[in-house]
């Protein structure tokens, strides 16, 4: 290989580097209980569901309420913008589930747990130009999962974690990219448990 050829594989593999970015996938925290092995989906997505027959048994939802439980894993976001993230991820899981999924007798109990936030950065991502390698784009990841009743046994589970788009307006505010996604999760979460 040439000298000429050798720089410009380099230059090539650099600019490659700097507009591919980097996934941000967070690793599982333990809030869904590590007997539950998961698959990994599409999206830094990963799920695990019973046998969907089971389903229809399951004539009442209960939400419990949306936790918080890394710690330091929301940089310095405020207790209240993390409030309103922790109920938007359960107002999107009521809203997907309703109040049942079929008409046996038995509950399904939903936990969720927002595992971890990095607000974008708008300023760095107002021109094309300065969205080089994405250092203003942030991310948001939960876990999630149901259980027949209270202390059952796990039925479903579902951990994502989701990237700011490029082509988009979310980018234009810090917690953009935090409350799309905690509005999606309970959509995705619901796909989990098809209907007949």
């Amino acid at each position: 290989m040439t000298n000429h050829a050798a720089r410009t594989s380099i230059a090539i593999a650099i600019v490659a580097t700097l507009f591919a970015g980097c996934s941000n996938e967070v690793k599982r925290t333990g809030f869904i209980p590590k007997s539950v092995t998961m698959k990994s989906g599409e999206n830094q997505s990963h799920k695990w569901a019973v046998d969907s027959n089971m389903l229809a048994a399951f004539g009442k939802v209960v939400v419990w309420p949306t936790e918080t439980p890394a710690g330091n894993a929301y940089g310095d976001l405020e207790p209240e913008k993390l409030a309103t993230l922790r109920g938007l991820l359960e107002k999107s899981i009521k809203e997907a589930f309703g109040a049942s999924l079929g008409n046996g007798d038995r509950t399904l109990v939903i936990r969720s747990a927002l595992t971890a936030v990095k607000p974008n950065k708008p300023l760095l991502n107002v021109a094309p130009q300065s969205q080089i390698m994405k250092r203003g784009y942030g991310y948001a990841a939960c876990e999630i999962y149901a259980t027949d009743g209270d202390t059952g046994p796990v039925v479903a589970a579902f951990m994502q974690t989701t990237d700011t788009e490029r082509f988009s307006t979310e980018k234009l505010d810090a917690l953009g990219t935090a409350e799309r996604a905690c509005t999606e999760w309970g959509t995705e979460f619901r796909e989990l448990f098809p209907t007949k």
